[in-house]
């Protein structure tokens, strides 16, 4: 396994956990630092899969990739329903939470999170890929460490609001750290399952990554859309919330 799959593993579970014990062991009462770190992830996810993440899956020689992209962003609408929006900050702590709710909102957000983690599986994504690239004239580029960055920081708010569930739901705090701890994995195992695959030379063609991609685009686009354009009380103009995506936008920008 290479040095970076490491690094990829303990960001993602670090980002959960720290996201989580925020919760957990600080009850913050002013969340206004979520709402800002929420659109500037969402804004910042938003750019790299639109300057950057789009046009590589376009080079690709699979003629239906948008399809994929199509099946990411049908799945999450789907996830939406079960998770109830904990994916883009929404608490529902006014709600009464059942423990089937729970299982629910969970379930959910391990299949969101395993598709997260999926592309960190490898460094080089795909062989077929770099030689698709090669081939068409295109350069390849490794978008590995900014798609973390931003992967990142979503599991940082996903995992803050998933905690605070567990705590309006009263579920004792070792049980809620056993199900933080969980969730923390599931982004990990996905990126091992994509090395898994990688190690045994099944993409041959690069079909697998081609479709991960494009369902993870469509996942963020959802995720990252449904964030930056939900209105404000009154429809009045945020202009932090605004000035934080300028800023993702312009870092997914730079940092490709």
């Amino acid at each position: 396994m290479e040095g970076s799959f490491w690094v990829s593993v303990l960001s993602l579970f670090s980002a959960s956990l720290l996201g989580g014990s925020l919760a957990l062991l600080w009850k913050m009462k002013n969340n206004q630092w979520l709402k800002l770190l929420l659109s500037f992830s969402a804004a910042y996810l938003l750019g790299l899969t639109v300057l950057h993440l789009f046009p590589e899956l376009y080079h690709s020689d699979w003629e239906y990739a948008g399809w994929f992209v199509i099946a990411g962003f049908l799945l999450q609408v789907i996830l939406d329903f079960f998770s109830h929006g904990v994916e883009h900050g929404h608490a529902h702590t006014h709600d009464h939470i059942s423990g089937s709710f729970l299982f629910l909102v969970m379930a959910s957000l391990w299949i969101h999170a395993f598709i997260e983690g999926m592309p960190f599986g490898a460094d080089a994504h795909v062989h077929a890929e770099d030689v698709s690239a090669a081939a068409h004239g295109h350069e390849h580029h490794d978008h590995n460490n900014p798609l973390l960055l931003g992967i990142s920081m979503h599991k940082i708010t996903e995992a803050f609001v998933l905690a605070s569930l567990f705590l309006h739901a009263g579920v004792k705090k070792a049980k809620a750290w056993f199900l933080l701890i969980l969730f923390a994995c599931i982004a990990p195992l996905g990126a091992a399952f994509h090395l898994f695959v990688d190690s045994q030379g099944w993409d041959v063609e690069g079909w697998w990554y081609t479709a991960m991609i494009g369902v993870l685009i469509g996942i963020l686009l959802h995720v990252s859309t449904i964030i930056l354009f939900e209105s404000e009380e009154g429809h009045s103009f945020n202009w932090k919330k605004f000035v934080m995506v300028l800023l993702g936008i312009v870092s997914a920008g730079l940092l490709v």
